[in-house]
């Protein structure tokens, strides 16, 4: 974001995402192996939710099984962590060139997620990856949900607004297939997984 004459506007915006994809079909297969032990009327339920989800293709930060795989909540936040900062830091770049904008450039650095734990958070990695000044204001934004990202837009705002001829970058990185529960058969958990994916 930049802002001229008072005017607060978007310049650029970029995406990343990450390397595994899958279509609802490519799925199907694991979703019915996971709910196998349940009551068939509700198996009918779920794979009618993930059909008619309107989602064509999922992408994710790890293989389709792995997500099916019951591991540690450890296990699957170092890939987030992991995962995470790639994404991030390939928006971010890409948000740059799209802008012409140089890294030092800006001033101001949000970072937007919910579906994984960091310490330090998403912005301290992109501050030292990107070589943005040391002195950029940060927030992480974080446990916020699907209203984060506007969040997240609507503090660049202000700050711009308040700041003038400052610039700003919001970076949203979610990963649902990291916070997937496999021992969770309620239908937010079904929801989320046949309507959310990675990026």
């Amino acid at each position: 974001m930049d802002i001229r004459k008072s005017k607060v506007a978007i310049a650029g915006v970029a995406k990343a995402v990450p390397k595994y994809s899958r279509t609802t079909q490519e799925i199907l297969p694991l979703v019915t192996q996971w709910i196998a032990g349940q009551e068939e009327r509700f198996q009918r339920k779920v794979k009618k939710i993930f059909s008619n989800a309107g989602v064509d293709k999922r992408f994710s930060i790890m293989a389709p099984d792995e997500v099916f795989t019951a591991t540690s909540f450890e296990h699957k936040n170092n890939i987030y962590k992991r995962e995470a900062i790639k994404l991030g830091e390939d928006a971010l770049r890409s948000a740059l060139e799209k802008t012409g904008w140089q890294a030092q450039s800006l001033d101001y650095i949000i970072t937007v997620s919910c579906t994984g734990i960091m310490i330090p958070s998403l912005d301290a990695y992109l501050i030292n990856r990107l070589n943005l000044r040391q002195d950029i204001t940060r927030l992480p934004v974080t446990e916020m949900g699907c209203a984060a990202g506007i969040s997240g837009i609507l503090y660049a705002n202000d700050f711009l607004k308040a700041n003038p001829g400052k610039r700003a970058a919001v970076i949203a990185v979610e990963s649902p297939t990291a916070t997937f529960q496999l021992d969770d058969f309620s239908m937010a958990n079904i929801v989320s997984a046949a309507i959310f994916g990675d990026g």
